[in-house]
């Protein structure tokens, strides 16, 4: 590991960090939206768009040197925007496990109240319950997740002035701000419903029968690397919408390739989901800021 690095805990990493985005004029954020899919042109639909790359303002920021930060307004709502490229870079060098999701606790340390993440993820098949899978091409708006990853972005995290030592995370999916997105989807001719997510370590896709194990255990779509943003929000105390671009249904020989390439097509309909959420995530965000104010 990097001598220089090595020592910085989280918050010796956070605070700093913040300070240098602040000092370099972005403006704090209201809500992050930290996309697994890729920002693609949702920051371009923003207003009084700026820029940064995190890696100017800081030494080793493990797969985050390279990221670029952007920062608008959507409407009313003060937003960071951020491509999750956390499980992108591999690395000989053993890092903390909270450099995973580094950008969640940045952003609420900054103000935020509410973070946005997105992903894609496989569609599982119908268990003994006769669940009805969900349709490739939909959008799942995740209501609860089972972390399948094997780790934590809180293993060996320790006190933290960003969060308690044992978040609860029962609560952890804001149930108003999936009702919002369940709604403005509607109204956009768009197939999205509530689902419980497999949080997969990747990155090999699963295997047929890990998928009927998963969809037994209660789950609904297998998103690799989705563990480390979820657990992280829940730990900062940011409300939390987790939206999953159904990329396949539950059969074999899923390709990568077709997997990205179904991702891409879903791409324009979910950042048109995105900005017409824009006045639910500001007033999530207003409201849940006036309550930590009171």
């Amino acid at each position: 590991m990097n001598s220089a690095f090595a020592p910085l805990s989280l918050d010796e990493t956070v605070f700093p960090l913040r300070e240098r985005v602040r000092a370099a004029g972005l403006p704090d954020p209201e809500a992050l939206f930290l996309m697994a899919t890729g920002t693609g042109f949702l920051p371009s639909r923003a207003r009084d768009l700026e820029e940064l790359e995190l890696g100017e303002l800081a030494g080793e920021l493990g797969p985050w040197s390279g990221a670029v930060l952007r920062a608008g307004r959507l409407g009313a709502l003060s937003a960071w925007f951020l491509d999750d490229c956390a499980g992108e870079e591999a690395s000989d060098e053993p890092r903390p496990a909270w450099m995973a999701a580094l950008p969640v606790w940045l952003a609420a340390a900054s103000g935020a109240a509410v973070c946005v993440h997105t992903s894609a993820g496989s569609a599982l098949p119908s268990d003994e319950l006769g669940r009805v899978p969900l349709a490739p091409r939909s959008f799942a708006l995740i209501g609860d997740h089972v972390n399948f990853s094997g780790t934590s972005p809180l293993v060996g995290l320790g006190e933290s002035r960003l969060g308690p030592l044992f978040p609860d995370l029962s609560h952890l999916h804001h149930a108003g701000l999936r009702a919002a997105a369940e709604a403005r989807a509607r109204a956009l001719g768009l197939v999205a419903r509530e689902a419980v997510a497999a949080c997969t370590l990747g990155p090999a896709l699963e295997t047929p029968a890990e998928r009927r194990m998963l969809a037994r255990l209660g789950a609904d779509v297998a998103v690799p690397g989705l563990a480390a943003p979820l657990v992280a929000a829940g730990h900062a105390g940011l409300a939390l919408l987790a939206i999953v671009a159904v990329t396949d249904a539950p059969a074999q020989g899923v390709e990568l390739r077709s997997v990205l390439e179904a991702a891409s097509q879903l791409a324009p309909s979910l950042e048109d989901l995105l900005v017409a959420l824009a006045p639910d995530l500001a007033e999530t965000a207003a409201r849940l800021a006036a309550e930590a104010g009171s």
